[in-house]
């Protein structure tokens, strides 16, 4: 069954965004004297900043897979691309899960709470590093590397949890869904479920592969294929999160004044690489509308 253009038009433009983000995250420099980032990570080991960077740049690995696959920058016109459900709910969950991390930490306004979360996201990622290594002296360095930690934040009176990642991909939903005017991204029970799908997609649960999937009746026979509507529901949550960590980050890395700039520059790079319709303009600046009504940044201006 041929998907038409209108619904792969939400796959198309999950695709092109992850490029330019993941060029924008690339384009990012460290962040200046004075930053959020700056602050939280004075005399700390294990930076808030570039942890940040590292779960945005796995959501932007996940998601540029996808944009390869869906909207290739090289197009042979005899090709055709077969979809199925299950892996792109595998790559859109591993992007929502990754960039909802760092939109967790990014979420509170306290630097002291954003330092809280981001360790106790360190002590979670050393705590599986520790399990799945083979070594038992590396194991027991890796032991012993958690528990001083913990000791070091249980003198200043620090208490960490390690947040599941339903509370992390809700969270990071809600946040998007307060900050941004086009963040709606429906409530915590369908967001939930959309992780919960694609989760179970992942590990070749039963359930999802039927709940996924809708039947029509052609000529009197009975068909069934993946729900394109479903893939773009979990495709267009994931991105939604990572482009709000993405302006969250350079935000906090004090780069917020010359996001307009930075974005401009990837958005320009980006159409002078991708394939365009037969008498689409060459260059960006000639696409009727552009440019766009100015760039709004992840903060709001009460949050400012």
């Amino acid at each position: 069954m041929a998907v038409d253009r209108e619904q792969s038009r939400p796959w198309v433009e999950v695709a092109q965004s992850a490029r330019i983000l993941r060029d924008l995250l690339d384009e990012t420099p460290p962040a200046i004297d004075g930053s959020p980032f700056s602050v939280i990570d004075e005399e700390l080991p294990q930076s808030c900043e570039k942890w940040c960077r590292s779960y945005l740049s796995s959501a932007l690995e996940h998601l540029g897979m996808w944009a390869d696959y869906v909207a290739p920058m090289n197009l042979h016109p005899d090709s055709a691309v077969r979809h199925d459900a299950r892996p792109v709910q595998t790559l859109a969950r591993a992007a929502l899960e990754s960039a909802s991390q760092a939109v967790w930490i990014m979420a509170s306004r306290d630097p002291s709470e954003v330092l809280r979360r981001h360790l106790s996201l360190v002590l979670a990622d050393w705590a599986e590093q520790r399990k799945a290594e083979v070594d038992l002296e590396r194991k027991a360095d890796l032991k012993k590397q958690r528990l001083d930690l913990l000791d070091v934040l249980e003198s200043h009176g620090v208490k960490v949890d390690e947040p599941s990642y339903l509370t992390l991909v809700t969270t990071a939903a809600h946040e998007v869904r307060t900050n941004l005017s086009d963040g709606d991204l429906g409530d915590p029970a369908q967001v939930e479920r959309l992780w919960r799908t694609a989760a179970g997609s992942a590990h070749g649960k039963m359930w999802p592969s039927l709940a996924l999937r809708v039947s029509v009746e052609i000529d009197g026979q009975s068909f069934s294929f993946p729900d394109a509507d479903a893939m773009s529901s979990i495709l267009v949550l994931a991105n939604r999160v990572t482009q709000y960590g993405v302006l969250r980050f350079i935000d906090y890395a004090g780069h917020e004044p010359q996001l307009a700039e930075l974005l401009r520059a990837a958005s320009l790079r980006l159409y002078a690489r991708i394939p365009k319709v037969e008498g689409a303009p060459e260059r960006l600046e000639d696409v009727p509308g552009y440019p766009a009504t100015e760039t709004k940044s992840a903060t709001s201006q009460k949050d400012r």
